[in-house]
């Protein structure tokens, strides 16, 4: 009898020990799941926020537009692309011209002599001609090849065509094309005709006309293949105005300025409702648009 009762007593110790055994490692595995859980919904919302803060900051960097990259010696160079998207551009301007032999280069005048010292006209010189001219700064004159080859779909293009030709059109088209790139440029002109040509081929590329005068103004507001108007902002133009900037929202179209450099300026063109603005100081109008821009933006509805 007693032998039975040592025996039971040693079945239920064993089945205690088991069932033990079992719940602790139980325990630990719900432990280890809810861990698990926790983990992610942790990493998912950063994901969450990460993906609020990009659009947070595309949406400031909207209405930026950095100018030549920055003027000055370096301009229209990688150092100046490079400058200015580290301080967080979004959107960098080429001036675009045209050799003898139809490739693409750029640079803010028709003539080589403001930033190379030769006296030239790119559309009568041939690429290997200018494939070997040199700045005051030392930088080559980029093809605007090479300019899509560095940055690729990692940065909008805002490119103004100096050039009033077709052979000119053909050719931003063309390479625009075979780099698949139409969703990431803007395309910029003073002349009207240009951008009715482009918009046969890109319907939905954003078209900016760049603005001198008030007739021109008046002449363009209408036009349906006009989507941004870009005004001097000098005051001797007289067309950067709030009367100017509410008649181009009236029809249904962006409002824009160049070059605005101080906070003076910057914050002016914020409070007139400006869309968007050339500048040399992209780090600058960045932190203005993000501390004073955003604020003013949103109390007007934008």
């Amino acid at each position: 009898m007693l032998i039975l009762a040592m025996l039971s007593l040693a079945l239920i110790l064993h089945m205690s020990r088991s069932i033990k055994e079992t719940v602790d490692e139980h325990t630990e595995e719900t432990a280890e799941e809810l861990e698990q859980e926790e983990a992610e919904r942790e990493a998912q919302k950063a994901e969450e926020e990460a993906a609020m803060q990009e659009i947070e900051d595309a949406a400031i960097a909207s209405h930026v537009y950095s100018h030549r990259g920055s003027a000055g010696a370096e301009e229209h160079s990688f150092k100046a692309y490079d400058a200015a998207i580290e301080a967080g551009s979004r959107y960098i301007e080429q001036d675009v011209v045209i050799s003898s032999d139809g490739i693409l280069y750029v640079s803010h005048d028709e003539n080589a002599v403001y930033m190379t010292g030769y006296d030239g006209m790119y559309e009568y010189m041939s690429s290997e001609t200018i494939d070997s001219l040199e700045t005051d700064a030392g930088n080559k004159i980029l093809r605007l090849s090479e300019v899509f080859d560095k940055y690729g779909d990692n940065v909008n293009y805002v490119i103004e065509l100096k050039t009033n030709s077709d052979a000119c059109t053909e050719a931003f088209e063309k390479l625009v094309e075979e780099y698949g790139l139409e969703d990431s440029v803007i395309v910029q002109s003073m002349h009207a005709e240009t951008l009715e040509s482009i918009e046969k081929k890109y319907p939905d590329m954003p078209k900016l006309f760049v603005c001198w005068n008030q007739g021109d103004f008046d002449y363009v507001l209408d036009l349906p293949y006009v989507d941004i108007i870009s005004v001097k902002s000098d005051v001797e133009t007289g067309i950067f105005n709030e009367s100017n900037c509410k008649a181009a929202h009236d029809a249904g179209k962006l409002f824009g300025a160049w070059t605005l450099n101080t906070e003076e300026e910057i914050k002016g063109a914020i409070d007139m409702g400006v869309d968007n603005y050339f500048t040399d100081d992209t780090a600058l109008a960045l932190s203005i648009e993000r501390e004073y821009g955003q604020e003013v933006r949103k109390a007007s509805g934008e």
